[in-house]
């Protein structure tokens, strides 16, 4: 292909790309329309689903796994999500947590509405494929609206005992496949069934397990789900993760108490351990910088390591965001990176912080061929000269880039 060929078709890439974002753009404005569209309160079940669209009441269909009824019309179709749904609360119970528990609870304190819902829009999603919470505009704010037929079914229902110990298991089987995948990255089903008969002390059924946890995925965007492995939704590639794993075939999972776990499984947990707050701390004393954009930094640089990625890139992308006032500066930055990188547990060591690690297989096993990766020493530097190359691994002289 010649220079102008190659030149063209990048440009036809980018503008395919551009097009693309644009349609989704779009695509994202016309869906939020339609959810906030002006919503009358109090509302009916069957007035709710027609706000919907067809495609939107076949979530609902799906979501309670009404069969036999997806050749029919809309409106054929929204009476038979009418006569059935108010049936199915016992199916809606059985894979909810705590969290949506309490939404619907809220929900029902306030006669079937909730004023300005702290929720994604996907969370919203969610309740509507339930068909238990709608979105909407109300005297110009966002509500969720609970139809009428719900307000009284589980407005008469005073004794809700029943569904508490669903609830409770959930929440816990929940929080602790969150956490596990927070801290070992990507676990196969079977490992995730095993680790979680350990810590609750009960045999999973696998099929309950796996109903609640596809809702909580949908919920909570915290994991991604293919054939092999369940995965934290930062893993870029679990197959990686994997086969680091098996080269520790030796080393058991790091011994996480069940608390830890079930703190790592809050949504937006970040470990901020001692080796965290320094840096935190390192880049307010050193930069004009809020605690918000210093925290978000010293987080980004936590997720890069445990991704595997070394003191050089981690470099490289600190000094797109700061600029370092010579070697001093550096020399005392990196160090802070090298300290966060020796505690900072990782997926691939499975769960296990580098200097863990280390003393680990000090005791008990043969040494790691990936050992001397892991574990940065600091104390062979030396002071670097300026047209030497640069410590960040950009490839320019250090007076040409970290030592301006």
């Amino acid at each position: 292909m010649s220079r102008n060929s190659e030149k063209e078709a990048v440009q036809q890439l980018l503008g395919s790309s551009q097009d693309k974002n644009e349609m989704s753009r779009k695509s994202q404005q016309k869906r939020d329309l339609k959810m906030w569209s002006d919503i009358s309160l109090p509302i009916s079940l069957k007035d709710s689903l027609a706000r919907l669209t067809k495609d939107d009441l076949s979530q609902i269909r799906r979501h309670y796994q009404i069969t036999g009824v997806s050749q029919l019309k809309k409106g054929d179709l929204i009476e038979v999500l009418q006569s059935k749904i108010p049936d199915l609360v016992d199916t809606l119970f059985l894979t909810i947590d705590q969290e949506r528990y309490e939404m619907i609870q809220k929900a029902l304190r306030h006669e079937g509405v909730v004023v300005e819902p702290n929720l994604t829009n996907n969370q919203m999603e969610y309740f509507r494929n339930c068909g238990i919470l709608f979105p909407g505009m109300n005297n110009g704010k966002k509500v969720l609206a609970m139809p009428e037929e719900w307000v009284k079914i589980l407005g008469s229902q005073t004794d809700q005992s029943k569904w508490k110990p669903i609830i409770r298991r959930n929440t816990e089987w929940i929080k602790l496949t969150h956490g596990l995948l927070y801290y070992y990255g990507s676990l196969t089903l079977r490992e995730l069934l095993a680790m979680l008969k350990k810590y609750t002390k009960k045999e999973v059924p696998v099929s309950d397990y796996l109903s609640v946890i596809d809702h909580a995925h949908f919920y909570y965007e915290q994991i991604m789900i293919n054939d092999e492995f369940f995965s934290n939704i930062r893993v870029l590639d679990p197959n990686r993760v994997k086969i680091e794993h098996q080269k520790r075939k030796s080393l058991d999972f790091y011994p996480f108490s069940k608390e830890q776990l079930i703190k790592a499984g809050e949504p937006n947990f970040v470990d901020r351990n001692e080796s965290y707050q320094r840096f935190v701390q390192f880049l307010r004393q050193n930069y004009e910088i809020s605690r918000e954009d210093a925290d978000s930094i010293a987080e980004e640089c936590q997720f890069a390591i445990r991704i595997g990625e070394g003191l050089g890139d981690i470099l490289r992308y600190l000094h797109t965001m700061l600029e370092f006032e010579g070697f001093d500066t550096i020399n005392a930055c990196m160090e802070k990176i090298v300290h966060l990188m020796n505690h900072t547990r990782e997926w691939f060591l499975k769960g296990y912080t580098p200097n863990e690690l280390v003393q680990v297989e000090k005791r008990y096993l043969q040494p790691s061929p990936i050992q001397k990766n892991n574990v940065v020493d600091i104390q062979s530097r030396r002071k670097i000269g300026r047209n030497e190359p640069c410590p960040c691994g950009s490839g320019k002289k250090y007076k040409k880039c970290c030592g301006k």
